[in-house]
């Protein structure tokens, strides 16, 4: 053969396995990226089965999701044991001003709802209110303050949509119902 057809084949044959070893890094690092996705959606749905929960007051389901989030964060994106303990402390201070807020807030909604009340309805509505029959909501906040400020803040916003309707709205629906019904009249 001569040189420069021998030179073209070895540059050829070093592409080529320049071209293997790519693809294969490449397919490992899709893998990886692949594998990492799941943990992402993984730790989405928690995120969102954390809120639901919350939301309708299954306080031990929302602890124990919270628990395999921290699970499912430390084995897919290797957070060092000393970060974890960090963010478990930075965590429950937050979570315990989250709860005093969270306190304070459920404590006015009780009252509020109880004002025209007979006086043995408003005692036993207080008697659930000491904090001392609520540790068990109070540690929850604590623990899944995420979840419930989330949905709280999303039901805030659900009640300012209500109010939105009920309030400004409310001839716009009449009207569209008046003339609606006109029609079977």
């Amino acid at each position: 053969m001569s040189e420069p057809v021998s030179a073209a084949l070895a540059a050829s044959a070093a592409a080529a396995s320049a071209a293997e070893v790519g693809f294969f890094s490449s397919a490992a690092m899709f893998i990886a990226g692949a594998i990492s996705a799941w943990g992402v959606l993984i730790i989405a749905v928690l995120i969102i089965l954390g809120i639901l929960f919350e939301h309708n007051e299954s306080r031990g389901w929302a602890v124990f999701v919270a628990i395999l989030l921290a699970g499912v964060a430390y084995v897919f994106f290797s957070v060092p044991l000393y970060m974890i303990g960090i963010g478990v402390a930075g965590y429950i201070v937050v979570g315990l001003v989250w709860s005093f807020w969270r306190y304070k807030r459920h404590a006015q909604k009780v009252v509020e709802k109880n004002k025209g009340r007979n006086n043995s309805e408003k005692e036993m509505a207080l008697r659930s209110l000491h904090p001392k029959a609520m540790l068990g909501t109070i540690t929850a906040w604590i623990m899944v303050w995420p979840f419930s400020m989330v949905g709280s803040l999303a039901g805030d916003l659900i009640n300012f949509v209500q109010s939105l309707v009920t309030k400004f709205f409310r001839g716009v629906y009449f009207r569209i119902y008046d003339s609606a019904v006109a029609a079977l009249k």
